[in-house]
């Protein structure tokens, strides 16, 4: 698993509508997560960033498993 300090580098994207919500699911929610979510947050890193933006803002469906209950515990967090 990642280091604290290395995922925080990693949710620093080109945006700072990103950069807000990705730094802020790390800070808050992370240490809640499963460990299979963790795995989930971590492979969204490496998702390109329309995607996640995409993903976030609810203009594509979310991918299935794990990785779609991390983007909609993101999207709980700060859209509604």
């Amino acid at each position: 698993m990642n280091s604290r300090a290395k995922l925080a580098w990693r949710c620093r994207r080109g945006t700072k509508e990103l950069d807000f919500l990705l730094q802020g699911f790390l800070k808050l929610d992370y240490d809640k997560l499963t460990v299979a979510e963790q795995r989930a947050f971590e492979k969204l890193l490496e998702a390109q960033d329309p995607v996640i933006m995409d993903w976030l803002w609810g203009n594509v469906p979310l991918p299935p498993g794990e990785l779609g209950t991390v983007i909609g515990k993101i999207r709980k967090r700060y859209h509604d």
